[in-house]
């Protein structure tokens, strides 16, 4: 039996394809997440809502800061999502034994005195080994504001809400300006 190439890699393709469909398909936990779990996604999405929060304008979550902190976690700072899974496994530790609940669970009053201390770096330092409490507290700090006031090309700032709320026109993409004569 003798193959030629286009039949080999015709045949190769096929059963690399299906190999992945049948992988996906087949994967216990999915996330609409590219890096994040839905778990992990839902305790950044509280903390971004305690930085941001909506009131009569939008706040963290009604910008898609989350989407922001995925997006550009998996494309532009995949080094951070190390930061980001041992800081809130460490918050969630920490809030359990505190206080029997998750973070996203805790009343809005409790989250902020715990930010506070994360901020602080006066949690009980028992879940916090190999993780600095500021360093995962400015970071959330950090790319939660990059993403509720940065471009929405970058995946935050839905709907331009923050332009909106500071009452900015949509900034001009510099290239693409359209001059008159007058």
């Amino acid at each position: 039996m003798k193959y030629d190439r286009r039949d080999f890699l015709m045949k190769m393709g096929v059963l690399y394809g299906s190999s992945a469909l049948l992988q996906t398909s087949c994967s216990s936990e999915r996330s609409k997440y590219l890096v994040f779990t839905d778990n992990e996604a839902s305790c950044i999405i509280a903390l971004c809502e305690q930085l941001i929060p909506a009131d009569h304008d939008a706040g963290a979550t009604d910008a898609g800061v989350i989407h922001y902190i995925d997006r550009q976690t998996y494309l532009r700072f995949p080094r951070d999502l190390q930061v980001y899974q041992k800081g809130v496994a460490a918050l969630q530790a920490t809030c359990n034994a505190e206080y029997g609940k998750k973070f996203e669970e805790l009343d809005s009053s409790i989250q902020i005195e715990v930010m506070q201390n994360l901020e602080r770096g006066r949690l009980s330092a028992d879940y916090w080994e190999g993780i600095n409490q500021q360093t995962f507290f400015n970071l959330m700090l950090n790319r939660t504001m990059q993403g509720f006031y940065g471009p929405p090309r970058h995946g935050g700032n839905k709907n331009y809400v923050s332009y909106r709320m500071l009452k900015l026109d949509y900034p001009l993409v510099v290239g693409q300006n359209r001059y008159r004569d007058e």
